[in-house]
């Protein structure tokens, strides 16, 4: 049962080891902590024994001829040796007791024949990935083939090395393959023909790879761990969030596998990349129950909480063979977060009840590290949603949770309107602050505008005199009172400033004129009804009354709007 080994992965450099080793396979299944296997690693024992003038290598001087100890018989040509040194016969085939050729050396030549035979012996292993096949005993064909790694050194035993030199070689390798190498076994049947039996356990290098999560490691370390938010903090409107940290590492082994034309080396650190990137999920929905993995009693947020901004970070060691990758995301109920704080003041020199409330609100990424193909929102977008959830859309109002807030911190019933509102942005870092002013001012009486302004002004009668200058007269003129009284008069001053659906974008009559608030409905009507209210038609002991010209105001371009009116009446007593 020769050993075989493909000297530089060259299918013409087969190099045969004769008297042939006695080998031992050991297989160590690898398992982590929990002793879940994740792979497994075979070590090979060589164990042998150099003879002097008999097997392979020969006895050759460093330049590879065997001049200085020729052969009995049978000599191999310059053309049959190969490997290192030229010191390997790969023309004579070894069943049915065949031999390598016996060298003429004798007692005193034969401890230099030995160390030639260990440098070559050393020489023939030196490389790591080289095809090495255990024969059959007949047909020279392959029970396994391996592609192993040299561990440690060759040792030779101690002794004179006269006669004969043993030796130790330990290999190790990831897999072992049944026939040529491939997946399938080959025998002979019993006519000398070559024939291929079924697939060995439908096990191919490819489908033990997928059973080792599509690498070779030699160890890997991952863990889960769960905190409190506190940055985010905690609020009817923003339950408790959760910062979820998950590393994965592994030390990869350099893996050499058979290809179509050669023998295929895989670095270690591609080996441990492999393996952890298929760990990994592309983004926070692809984890299974990944709170039940990290804490028990959380298990319930899986349903109602959703992972945000998913930060990794990876690093590579190519000469230590490992890689690692740690990430951290958010858990938290909804997409976005605000944080916000109010103020309320009041003066006697203002009738109104002041409240300011600032904010600022913190989108929440849900796009996966490996960019917009992976789906998701980015944080800006999710802070935007949730300020026009706060705010109805802007448009405040009744509706608005900012004003339902500022409308509980004190006694009185605030206008849902703010009297001054300033929004900022910041794409970038996904957020968006907000600063509105809100005060107990009644409601608006004309709809769809920003403010109104309504002054009465009412004149009541007064004497009727004269005044007559008086040369000289240091008091001054005569005042002389002539009888009767001055009129009842009534000033209705309203002013408005209409929001920005209000205000014509356009040029010309229609846009200018005909958009003014005294034309187009509700307002004129509105405008209508509050000056009839005003006015003294209809109160009590007004005889009769007359209309001074009125004088109406309006700027398209700002949305400013004023009417004016007087009226002079008189009282039936």
């Amino acid at each position: 049962m020769p050993i075989r080994v493909r000297y530089q992965n060259d299918t013409d450099q087969e190099c045969t080891v004769r008297p042939t080793p006695l080998v031992s396979v050991s297989t160590n299944i690898l398992k982590d902590g929990a002793g879940e296997a994740f792979g497994i690693t075979y070590t090979l024992t060589l164990t042998g024994k150099l003879i002097a003038d008999q097997g392979t290598p020969y006895a050759v001087n460093h330049v590879g001829v065997p001049a200085l100890y020729p052969f009995h018989n049978n000599a191999p040509t310059a053309d049959e040796l190969k490997g290192p040194y030229s010191a390997f016969d790969n023309a004579v085939s070894h069943t049915l007791g065949n031999k390598p050729s016996k060298q003429q050396i004798d007692h005193t030549q034969a401890s230099a024949a030995i160390s030639q035979k260990q440098r070559a012996l050393r020489a023939l292993f030196a490389q790591d990935g080289q095809r090495m096949e255990v024969t059959d005993w007949n047909n020279d064909l392959p029970t396994f083939v391996c592609f192993p790694r040299l561990v440690g050194d060759i040792v030779f035993s101690e002794g004179v090395w006269v006669d004969t030199c043993d030796f130790t070689i330990t290999l190790e390798c990831d897999t072992i393959l049944f026939g040529q190498g491939d997946d399938v076994d080959l025998i002979v049947d019993d006519e000398g023909s070559l024939i291929t039996r079924n697939v060995y356990n439908n096990k191919t290098e490819a489908t033990l790879l997928a059973s080792l999560s599509g690498a070779f490691i030699n160890d890997y370390g991952e863990d889960w761990s769960i905190e409190v938010d506190d940055a985010i903090g905690e609020s009817p409107e923003n339950p408790r969030s959760y910062r979820i940290t998950h590393n994965i590492n592994a030390t990869g082994k350099t893996h050499y596998t058979p290809a179509a034309t050669a023998v295929e080396k895989l670095p270690a650190w591609e080996q441990a990349r492999k393996f952890v990137q298929n760990r990994l999920a592309d983004n926070i929905t692809d984890y299974p129950n990944v709170m039940g993995k990290i804490g028990s009693g959380t298990i319930n947020l899986v349903n109602s909480y959703g992972g945000f901004n998913h930060v990794r970070s990876e690093n590579i060691s190519e000469s230590a063979g490992t890689y690692s990758v740690s990430e951290t995301w958010l858990i938290a109920s909804g997409s976005a977060y605000e944080n916000y704080s109010s103020t309320t003041s009041s003066s006697s020199s203002d009738s109104f009840v002041n409240v300011a409330i600032e904010g600022r609100i913190q989108g929440l990424t849900s796009i996966s590290p490996s960019g917009y193909g992976g789906g998701g929102t980015t944080a800006f977008d999710n802070a935007q949603s949730k300020y026009n959830a706060v705010s109805n859309s802007g448009a405040f109002g009744l509706n608005s949770s900012i004003y339902q807030r500022v409308n509980n911190l004190v006694a009185v019933q605030m206008n849902s309107q703010p009297l001054s509102i300033s929004v900022a942005s910041n794409n970038y870092a996904g957020e968006i602050s907000y600063n509105a002013s809100f005060d107990n001012r009644p409601t608006n009486i004309i709809s769809g505008v920003l403010s109104e302004s309504i002054s009465i002004n009412d004149g009541y009668p007064g004497d009727v005199f004269s005044i007559i200058p008086v040369i000289g007269r240091a008091t001054g003129p005569v005042l002389q009172y002539i009888g009767g009284r001055t009129e009842y008069t009534r000033d209705l001053g309203i002013e408005l400033v209409m929001d920005y659906t209000k205000i014509p974008y356009g040029s010309g009559r229609n846009p200018l004129l005909l958009k003014k608030p005294s034309v187009i409905e509700p307002t004129a009507s509105q405008i209508a009804d509050l000056i009839k209210e005003l006015s003294p038609q209809g109160e009590p002991g007004v005889r009769k009354y007359f209309i001074k010209p009125p004088t109406e105001s309006w700027s398209p371009k700002t949305g400013a709007y004023s009417f004016n009116i007087s009226w002079v009446y008189e009282l039936d007593t």
